[in-house]
């Protein structure tokens, strides 16, 4: 089985030169939002862990020695909220998974997005749909945004459609419906995208989008799982030059942050 390595705040780890994790980026990563000693949505980090794991033949540990693992570091560092992360790297012999943390990021004050067009998603990419350690590209276009003073990036696939900004899944809201970029965009599967994607109250319709559906939204917000929930008012970066304003109040926005919220709560995970 490969080695679980509890990597505490502050202290370092040798990484071999030689390993592919280290030289080329082979890896992959899940971080998972704990407060007041739970994780949340647990199964399904684990579950596309697991997935992504099994398709770039990236051994990993069971999932029980990985949750004694989580535990354990929570209770060897005392930690109380912020991100749990977990990090499964290729070896110079088999992989190995590592455990961290890092304290909550600041949100951007900002609740603007802006169109990259130049830099789309390739769909048929092997990566595409993975949560990899190659996060160069995506960290590189969100430091860009937000330069600019924008919260984030929003991206289109090679074909035109929408399809997700750097570290968040996209919705929008028209005709009194919600509605996603289908996963075939080359999207990440986003945990939280997941659980709202799972009630069937939300009626939430997957598809493929052009641009121009966002003048049309009534509104617009994008999900990951550390930050929940971000209600956007602006995009700007239109192929017209335009920008669209959005509004940040409804009943539906209230309907589906309830939503999230229950099912946080019944899909927390203690650690102690």
């Amino acid at each position: 089985m490969p080695d679980i390595v509890l990597v505490p705040r502050g202290e370092t780890i040798p990484l071999s030169s030689t390993a592919s994790g280290f030289a080329h980026g082979f890896g992959l990563f899940e971080t998972m939002r704990y407060v007041d000693g739970r994780i949340y949505f647990w199964e399904d980090h684990w579950a596309r862990l697991a997935k992504s794991a099994k398709h770039f033949a990236l051994a990993l540990p069971k999932e029980d020695a990985v949750l004694d693992a989580l535990r354990g570091f929570v209770a060897k560092t005392k930690l109380t909220d912020g991100a749990l992360k977990l990090s499964l790297l290729k070896d110079t012999e088999g992989s190995c998974l590592y455990v961290y943390s890092r304290p909550p990021i600041p949100s951007p004050a900002s609740n603007a997005l802006i169109f990259n067009a130049a830099n789309p998603i390739y769909p048929r990419s092997l990566l595409a749909g993975h949560k990899t350690h190659n996060y160069m590209e995506v960290m590189h276009l969100l430091s860009h945004a937000r330069a600019q003073a924008y919260y984030d990036c929003l991206r289109l696939d090679t074909n035109g459609h929408l399809a997700e900004t750097a570290t968040s899944n996209l919705f929008f809201l028209k005709d009194g419906r919600f509605h996603t970029p289908a996963l075939d965009t080359g999207i990440l599967p986003g945990v939280t995208r997941a659980v709202l994607l799972r009630d069937r109250d939300l009626q939430i319709v997957e598809g493929h989008f052009t641009p121009e559906t966002l003048h049309e939204a009534e509104a617009v917000f994008v999900t990951n799982a550390t930050s929940g929930l971000k209600i956007i008012e602006r995009i700007d970066g239109f192929s017209s030059g335009q920008s669209t304003q959005y509004s940040v109040t409804s009943e539906a926005l209230s309907a589906l942050r309830s939503a999230l919220l229950s099912a946080q709560d019944s899909c927390a995970l203690s650690l102690i």
